[in-house]
């Protein structure tokens, strides 16, 4: 099935529990993704990805994640993170994920492109030429911020959705509305529909006026409701509205997107504790555990956006 039958809409990026011992929780994340899954207006989750801190998983446990949550997750479509910078690992982590039950793919590109990439469009191609022949399942590419050094220039993009008839969307995260705009009008263009989801938490409300199909975020993983509202009163038009969820989203994304950022899925963990939805914040090294003071602006950013009482 081609994701773009599943529609825009909101993909959340679930996170994966684990006990304070480091172990996947699989009760926790289960309850986790049904929880968020059935959030109505909610298209598809996305587990795997940096918000599940997957480079912490190795390759059983992401085809446990994945097992767990299609079980977890009804009839709505699991998409699974793959994260390799080899892509024979690549490819045989989309071997897994089909056979685990994912229905879908975000496709990482290597850390390793961060490198001059760019430069040598022959080399994307090829990795993803690779990951696409591994099954058969719809590819959702990642386009990562401009600083990464790791972005789709907008002729690379529509080059690679040519070739590869799995490609069924892109995840924006470029943080460049110049880029992303350049690239939804590639999108527009092809004779075939491919989603574009944004990934851009500093401006989620600019970047569904721009056009886009979607979103695509870790923040659904605490707030799907506030998302849903916000994607469905852009496509309604109803700007009063969509004012509205993006007043309420704002305190979060601030306090979930501050430096430094290799807290930031730490800092959702600890939010759903905080609202009663994880029974621990645990993180899995390298990270570690949040302070006192993090903790009571997470618990403040909360309580301004709606979602707990003072």
């Amino acid at each position: 099935m081609a994701l773009h039958l599943f529609g825009g809409g909101v993909w959340p990026a679930t996170l994966t529990p684990f006990t304070p011992e480091g172990g996947i929780d699989a009760a926790a994340l289960q309850a986790h993704v049904a929880q968020v899954a059935g959030t109505p207006g909610v298209r598809a989750v996305v587990v795997n990805g940096h918000a599940g801190e997957t480079s912490s998983l190795d390759f059983a446990e992401r085809s446990d994640v994945i097992a767990l949550a299609a079980e977890a997750a009804g009839e709505v479509p699991v998409v699974a993170g793959v994260v390799a910078e080899d892509p024979r690992d690549a490819s045989r982590l989309a071997r897994e994920a089909a056979a685990s039950g994912a229905r879908g793919l975000l496709l990482f590109p290597p850390a390793l492109f961060a490198n001059g990439a760019a430069l040598r469009p022959d080399m994307v191609r090829r990795f993803v030429g690779d990951v696409a022949a591994a099954s058969d399942l719809p590819i959702v590419l990642f386009q990562l911020s401009r600083a990464s050094g790791q972005a789709f220039a907008p002729a690379l993009m529509q080059r690679l959705c040519e070739e590869v008839p799995q490609i069924a969307g892109v995840k924006d995260g470029s943080d460049s509305p110049e880029l992303y705009e350049d690239v939804l009008a590639v999108l527009r263009g092809l004779p075939r529909p491919v989603a574009m989801l944004t990934s851009n938490n500093g401006w989620l409300m600019a970047s569904l006026a721009y056009g886009g199909d979607g979103i695509l975020s870790g923040l659904g993983s605490v707030a799907a409701p506030l998302l849903v509202a916000l994607h469905e009163a852009m496509a309604a038009g109803d700007l009063a509205a969509a004012r509205a969820a993006n007043a309420r989203l704002l305190p979060l994304c601030r306090v979930f997107y501050r430096a430094p950022g290799v807290d930031i899925h730490n800092r959702m963990k600890t939010a759903l504790k905080l609202l009663g939805r994880l029974p621990h914040a645990a993180p899995r090294l390298p990270l570690l555990p949040l302070d006192d003071a993090e903790t009571t602006r997470i618990h403040a950013a909360l309580v301004a956006a709606g979602l707990l009482h003072a």
